[in-house]
């Protein structure tokens, strides 16, 4: 394994490193700091929580502070993650003298402006509000000579494909490096469009939940909060991230919980800014030790220490759940996901339920949702694709 002190690079940046404690590179940082720094394009396709933040942010930072770049843009799809790279690369920066800021929707825009104006050398920004920018003249596309898009894929899922592509035609730099979980589709068409010469980077994806022990729990729809209530119990005060379909049961769930004196925070789409950066912050710190969340936060987000992911509600494809359930495990660390299965009781009747049940099973099975006996798996996942108002279409 390859150490940071053995790898060539600013030395305010390894004392960084150093402060921040950090000691053996991850693949990725290893396979990618070195392509950068000599110039070249880079399309990675890593998982989440591979350490990609540091791979690009490292060599990105040095190569300005060489004077072999000049400005730094980062494109992220949400205000989250947003938000989370540039606290990490200021982190990284805090002995050099390069100023990292950022731009998202919710933020309020005079304030933006105001910074900006002031002069920034890595932003970190959504499409659409850095486009707000652009129009408004309060920055210089052109100023920027390197981009960095960062979750392409769900950049693209998001619909900001038509953004992406004015972005890089207004900038039209000269180093394009692209992180993604895959590089098929939409993603392969950008890359193929905009990085003509690039060097590809793999991480392997069975490095992907290599420590997350998983298991299938069916319950019936009436025994789902019993069951969450066990995991949440057996969890003795660990964080437990809970992911649901839908915004308004996030926020019902969340306040069902309170009654049950256990402390717990919501986030998606329809909470303020200001409200998701707080519950955000409650999470993280341990003030609550459990955060009910739509898949706005299943990309992207640096929670340390999540040991609990439950999806309460079944993801709509295979790379939304496994991306949920890679919020944990990390870092060397085992984590536990337990997918709740619904099954059908015994005495079931469907003229009493509508919307019937995602999953249809012959009967429930019994043991509780008990999480430490490993993996109990039924022969194939059921996922859910409703796209209504709270299915594919509905951006949370």
């Amino acid at each position: 394994m390859t150490k940071f002190d053995d790898i060539q690079f600013n030395s305010m940046l390894l004392r960084s490193i150093h402060d921040l404690k950090y000691v053996d590179a991850t693949e990725v940082q290893d396979k990618v700091i070195p392509a950068i720094i000599g110039g070249e394009n880079v399309v990675c396709r890593s998982h989440t929580g591979s350490g990609k933040t540091l791979a690009f942010g490292i060599p990105l930072s040095h190569r300005i502070l060489n004077g072999q770049s000049k400005k730094v843009l980062i494109i992220g799809p949400t205000r989250e993650l947003v938000m989370q790279v540039r606290t990490e690369l200021s982190l990284l920066n805090r002995h050099s003298r390069l100023k990292v800021y950022n731009v998202y929707g919710g933020h309020g825009m005079i304030d933006e402006q105001s910074q900006l104006r002031k002069g920034v050398d890595i932003l970190v920004a959504t499409p659409g509000r850095l486009l707000d920018h652009f129009k408004r003249r309060a920055i210089q596309p052109r100023q920027f000579d390197t981009v960095v898009l960062d979750e392409a894929d769900r950049t693209l899922d998001m619909g900001f494909i038509t953004d992406i592509k004015q972005i890089l035609g207004m900038i039209e730099p000269k180093n394009v490096h692209l992180f993604s979980a895959t590089l098929e589709g939409k993603v392969a068409s950008l890359i193929h469009t905009f990085i003509p010469k690039y060097k590809e980077i793999t991480i392997p994806a069975e490095i992907i939940g290599k420590n997350i022990i998983e298991k299938d729990v069916e319950v019936t729809r009436g025994d789902k909060y019993k069951a969450l209530l066990d995991i949440i119990t057996q969890a003795a005060g660990k964080k437990v991230l809970v992911f649901v379909s839908k915004k308004y049961f996030a926020d019902s769930l969340c306040e069902k919980l309170g009654k049950n004196e256990i402390g717990a925070v919501s986030i998606h789409g329809d909470k303020t800014q200001k409200n998701r950066e707080l519950s955000l912050k409650d999470f993280k710190t341990g003030r609550t030790q459990v955060m009910i969340a739509t898949d706005v936060a299943a990309r992207g987000l640096q929670i340390e220490d999540i040991e609990f992911v439950v999806n309460y509600d079944a993801a709509m494809d295979r790379d939304t759940h496994k991306h949920r359930i890679g919020r944990t495990g990390r870092m060397g660390k085992t984590g536990y996901a337990i997918n709740f299965i619904e099954s059908v009781p015994v005495n079931y009747d469907p003229s009493r339920d509508r919307g019937g049940f995602r999953s249809q099973r012959s009967r429930a099975r019994s043991g509780g949702a008990s999480f430490k006996g490993g993996h109990n798996r039924p022969p194939r996942r059921q996922f859910s694709h409703n796209h209504g108002p709270h299915g594919r279409n509905n951006r949370n």
